[in-house]
């Protein structure tokens, strides 16, 4: 949430105890120590429906007293979450896997296109976030550890490259190599919020169609309703053929799928499955966390957060630091010169946990926020750029 490194900031220490978290409830976190945060970050976007949900826990407390984990053999919760996953999708897809982290959904993901493809190459483009495996990673960063994976492309994405050239470069890639696959993460989480327009993603599904390779959207952060609609596909009028989901699903507990296109069949080749995934446990969560969700009003929720976070934030690119995003995620980009250690340091000590990395604040709040704790809290937010702004003139 707060790199170590913030802690012995400019303007003081802050003491590890109030880092040492205690207990969560809803949108806050109490440490150790007494004090609150009102939490933006929701632990990397993944408390969805707040803190220790009660129905959550229950879920997962009663599934504890029944069975853990049965190396695969199928359960009744099982088949009633599978069914549910489901119901958020056409009738086309199906849900093929539930694993434990998004890294393992991706590389299935990799590994069901080369072969259903019968080809070996795939696209990322730059700053995208598709987990920390080698394979993952290099999609989207170079690592400066020399690192070559044969057939894999990294295309530069809005950081540094118009729409249309990006659009060139892929078809390029497309026409000229055997792509199995090319991976889309709509809204860069990691990348600085950035976001292409619909006609871009709908380009490139027309791209992927043409050449026969396969659309992954990796909606593990965007997805159930946190931009909005339930997925951010669900706006652009094309269905990918591979859809990673996570996180918000499980509100917390380490849970991530493979929705796919049923006309791709889950084979040995692929080499499905692994020690824990589709735990009872798991499923015990996405069952109550998703029966949660379908019962809330979550696109009016998002568009109160969504307005909120405009109203109150979204003036600061007047001092170099645009606000980027959709819904309930949103990226603060800070400009060079000012002194984000400092400036972090300063937004807990005022009581508001942030996520933060590299140059970037990243707020992705629980859909269950109150709205009076997350105005206040951007207004914080808001004050101590502001305050940093001012200070280094």
């Amino acid at each position: 949430m707060i790199p170590r490194q913030f802690l012995d900031a400019g303007s003081g220490r802050i003491a590890a105890d109030h880092l040492r978290i205690a207990k969560a409830e809803n949108d806050t976190l109490f440490a150790g120590d007494g004090r609150t945060y009102i939490d933006l970050f929701s632990g990397h976007g993944v408390t969805w429906l707040g803190h220790c949900n009660k129905d959550v826990a229950a879920a997962v407390a009663e599934q504890l007293s029944s069975v853990w984990i049965t190396g695969g053999l199928a359960t009744g919760v099982q088949a009633e979450a599978t069914a549910l996953v489901e119901s958020f999708f056409p009738s086309s897809h199906v849900l093929c896997a539930l694993y434990s982290t998004g890294m393992e959904s991706a590389e299935f993901s990799l590994r069901i296109a080369r072969v259903a493809t019968k080809k070996i190459g795939v696209v990322g483009f730059e700053r995208s976030m598709h987990g920390k495996s080698l394979a993952t990673a290099h999609l989207g960063w170079d690592n400066n550890d020399g690192l070559h994976l044969p057939c894999f492309f990294r295309l530069p994405f809005l950081q540094s490259c118009p729409e249309e050239e990006i659009l060139r470069r892929l078809h390029e890639v497309l026409a000229s190599h055997p792509v199995s696959a090319v991976f889309v993460e709509p809204l860069q989480s990691c990348g600085g919020g950035q976001m292409a327009s619909p006609g871009f993603y709908q380009h490139v599904f027309r791209l992927c169609r043409e050449n026969d390779a396969l659309l992954v959207f990796d909606e593990i952060l965007t997805g159930f309703y946190r931009t909005g609609n339930a997925f951010f596909f669900s706006e652009l009028g094309f269905v990918p053929d591979i859809v990673l989901i996570g996180k918000a699903m499980g509100n917390g507990f380490p849970v991530s799928g493979v929705v796919v296109d049923g006309k791709y069949p889950v084979c040995p080749e692929m080499l499905p499955g692994s020690t824990y995934a589709g735990n009872p446990l798991a499923w015990s969560a996405v069952l109550a966390t998703l029966r949660q969700i379908k019962s809330l009003d979550l696109p009016r929720r998002v568009a109160r957060i969504e307005r909120t976070i405009t109203d109150c934030l979204g003036r600061l690119e007047e001092i170099g630091a645009p606000l980027r995003g959709k819904g309930a995620l949103w990226i603060i980009e800070l400009p060079a010169g000012l002194d984000i250690a400092r400036t972090v340091v300063n937004i807990y000590r005022r009581g508001v946990a942030v996520g933060c990395a590299d140059r970037q604040i990243r707020i992705l709040p629980a859909a269950t926020i109150e709205l009076e704790n997350l105005q206040r809290a951007c207004c914080v937010i808001r004050e101590e750029l502001l305050e940093a702004h001012h200070g280094r003139r």
